[in-house]
């Protein structure tokens, strides 16, 4: 039977009570997202005010209702209101007294911790006057004080922090390291900076392709990051003449054309970033001539930079914006380096700084997600990890506090386990990125270690010991460490709607059942999945998703990748799927548990298929250690084909229309039809837009797509699907599985186990 069936709050205090760390290594066990209001109250995120916006793209209301949290104090944020006005924060405290605070922004970083309670807050604009009804938030025992310096603390901290401003100046030093444990890695780098020596520097970047241009920018930040570097480990003067000659080259590329800010963000935002480090690393060697030219080009960028996002206040306001996100942190690390030195750099420091503590990630919440998919997840701290590293140490901002950074090690371990073969739900999650996950894991895990995050950083290898994230991170105990006890083999991430339900979290050959009905829907990244899962096994991809990441919006991208006939979702009417642009064609997960037979979530999808479904209600079952039961309950007001899709890497060995099984490696699994309508089973390798080869896709081998598809069109359908993760079908050596509807729902036996699936809720005996 099902165990611990928690509301959200209390879940998350008592899994943080039970694990002694309050960093959330068990998931919530059970969790219903809208609870039921007693007499006289409003339930739960219900509120009806001036705060509940229609556009899904303007800032979160946070803290959100009735949420606990294990950071103190909690960031306030709400949708901006048209207008030049204040806003005043009203926070009531659980012995009944208020505090106030006003701000011109639509979040507020409160200026003390909050001790372990249950709070009220609203929010009064001056525009029209409007108060926001009150919202509840609960600080659990024990929590992680983040609590930021004021704005004078930041700038007088950071002037006064002689270059290198980088790193500390003791013991826990990277400078240090690279001549103790990461010597290896540092003499790699040497090697690397030794066989560059004097070579040409890469020219301006001019191409036609905003991408070609970005990447030559980030090809000559490598070069010239690593010629400083050198110089601040050794102090060998070649290297520091290397460095120079480097970013004196950069220094002179034009402000104003093709990596203009304007023209190419990323490109420009690259170029002031590397500016920026080697101005620090190498700020002893250089003349005065060349402070000037390297500062006057960090100026002009950085100065683009933040006018478009930080005065402006646009990315406060519309926070999901994956590049102006990333510049925001960039903006507030190069004004850690250079105030004192670029008169505009105290502006930029007293804005930016704040800010991007307050908004350092976007695509997920407290439980440490990242809705934009793994690959983008992993690409966005690798190239945040070197601004995390400023900010601690130039201003005293340790974002490793953050509830959202410090739980992001139960992303990577629950959905890019040791040993899987693939990322997962978005933009590149087809590809094998073990080195990135390796480096970025460990990189990470020294900035912000944890349980879970050691035990990961032990079991994740071949990175590349020579990148700078790895030299420059804070040293830190990186024994290895055990598999926690308190971890559990299944976890659901309610602020991105991902479940994992893993037969063994530990185990490399585990059985990985993913899930996922995202609240920010096909935005970005993100693609048309809602209620859509992958399945591996013993490092093989089974039931994948299919597609390959060819660029941004290709052909391929838009006709295929991005589409919900891609995933192993439900389509209509011959492929016809949910929204493929836009966070409003979303889905939720609206339960889950975890159980000692089975762990399960339901997810709902209608506002994803954009007004063509009026049900699209999806139950997914872990039955412990490798059966899946999958149920699905779809309708419409006209009748619809309806289409049950699954991807292959190889052909399906079709048995009958109901039954095929999969293949990948040593992999095997069994699909069948256990209940539902009349179907035909057809498969193809075709897409209906082929990739194009690419960068990360060289090479684009044919996958396979199947179809359950009914044979007549209806108003609804049932789907009552059973995967066996392990088999392929003979008859011989399967139990025989039965699935039955009463008046209350599903009895399934399977393998002397009942399963009942009634309404959103599944047991098991």
């Amino acid at each position: 039977m099902p165990r611990n069936v928690l509301w959200p709050g209390l879940a998350a205090v008592a899994l943080a009570l039970a694990a002694g760390t309050l960093l959330l290594a068990r998931p919530i066990v059970s969790s219903a997202l809208v609870r039921d209001a007693a007499p006289g109250e409003i339930a739960c995120g219900a509120q009806k005010d001036y705060l509940v916006r229609s556009d899904p793209m303007l800032a979160p209301i946070r803290p959100a209702d009735c949420s606990t949290i294990t950071q103190s104090p909690p960031e306030f944020t709400w949708p901006p209101q048209d207008g030049n006005g204040t806003y005043t924060v009203t926070v009531r405290y659980s012995d009944g007294r208020t505090q106030v605070r006003t701000t011109r922004n639509n979040w507020l970083a409160w200026d003390e911790a909050l001790p372990p309670g249950t709070y009220r807050w609203q929010v009064k604009t001056s525009i029209d006057n409007d108060v926001s009804k009150p919202r509840s938030f609960t600080i659990a025992p024990n929590p992680v004080a983040f609590v930021l310096p004021n704005a004078d603390a930041e700038l007088q901290r950071a002037r006064s922090t002689a270059h290198p401003r980088s790193w500390p100046k003791d013991s826990s030093s990277p400078l240090a390291a690279v001549r103790a444990e990461r010597a290896a890695g540092f003499a790699r780098l040497l090697a690397e900076v030794e066989d560059r020596l004097g070579q040409p520097v890469e020219e301006e970047p001019r191409a036609e392709s905003k991408n070609s241009n970005y990447d030559s920018t980030v090809n000559e930040q490598k070069r010239t990051l690593n010629a400083a570097f050198a110089y601040a480990g050794t102090r060998d003067r070649k290297y520091g003449a290397e460095a120079v000659r480097r970013l004196m080259a950069q220094a002179r590329w034009s402000t104003t054309g093709p990596i203009s800010f304007r023209r190419n963000d990323m490109a420009s935002r690259n170029v002031a970033w590397t500016l920026a480090l080697g101005y620090d690393w190498t700020c002893d060697i250089l003349t005065p001539a060349e402070k000037a030219a390297i500062l006057e080009a960090i100026r002009v960028r950085t100065r683009d930079m933040y006018n478009e996002y930080v005065a402006t206040r646009e990315i406060a306001k519309n926070p999901y914006d994956s590049h102006g996100n990333l510049t925001l942190t960039i903006t507030a690390a190069i004004a850690a380096l250079v105030a004192g030195d670029i008169p505009e750099a105290d502006e930029w420091l007293r804005g930016s700084v704040p800010m991007a503590a307050v908004w350092t990630s976007p695509w997920g919440g407290a439980d440490g997600g990242f809705a934009n998919g793994t690959t983008q997840a992993q690409w966005d701290t690798g190239s945040n990890l070197l601004a995390w590293y400023v900010l601690r140490n130039a201003v005293g901002v340790d974002l490793a506090r953050k509830e959202w950074v410090r739980n992001y090690a139960r992303y990577l371990a629950y959905f890019l386990p040791p040993g899987a073969p693939a990322g997962l739900f978005g933009d590149g999650q087809e590809e094998d990125m073990r080195e990135v996950w390796a480096r970025v894991g460990k990189a990470y895990t020294n900035f912000a270690p944890s349980p879970l995050g050691r035990w990961y950083a032990a079991q994740v290898n071949g990175e590349d010991t020579a990148r700078l994230e790895l030299l420059l991170a804070p040293r830190a105990d990186r024994s290895a460490a055990p598999f926690p006890t308190d971890a559990a083999n299944a976890a659901f991430f309610p602020s991105i709607g991902w479940v994992a339900m893993h037969s063994s979290l530990a185990d490399r050959a585990r059985a990985s059942v993913y899930f996922k009905s995202s609240p920010y829907g096909s935005y970005n990244h993100s693609h048309a999945d809602q209620n859509s899962f992958v399945i591996d096994y013993r490092g093989e991809r089974l039931a994948i998703k299919s597609g390959y990441y060819d660029d941004y919006r290709t052909p391929h991208w838009k006709g295929w990748y991005k589409q919900t006939r891609s995933a192993n979702a439900i389509t209509i009417d011959g492929g016809q799927g949910q929204g493929i642009d836009g966070k409003q064609y979303s889905g939720e997960i609206t339960h889950f548990e975890a159980g000692d037979k089975l762990d399960y979530a339901v997810g709902r999808a209608e506002k994803a298929y954009d007004g063509k479904l009026t049900l699209a209600r999806r139950t997914m079952i872990h039955l412990h250690p490798n059966v899946v039961l999958v149920h699905d309950e779809v309708a419409s007001a006209t009748p619809r084909t309806w289409e049950w899709n699954i991807h292959a890497l190889k052909p399906m060995n079709k048995f009958s229309d109901r039954k095929i099984s999969l293949a990948s490696g040593d992999a095997r699994m069994c699909v069948e039809l256990l209940a539902g309508p009349e179907v035909a089973f057809t498969q193809t390798s075709k897409f209906t837009v082929a990739p194009a080869a690419s960068s990360m896709n060289p090479k684009t081998p044919d996958q396979w797509h199947g179809t359950f598809a009914t044979t007549g069109k209806s108003p609804g359908a049932e789907f009552l699907m059973l995967m066996r993760i392990g088999s392929d079908c003979p008859q011989a050596e399967l139990p025989t599985a039965s699935a039955k509807k009463g008046p209350d729902g599903w009895e399934v036996a399977v393998d002397g186990t009942t399963v009942s699936i009634a309404g959103e809720r599944v047991t098991a005996k």
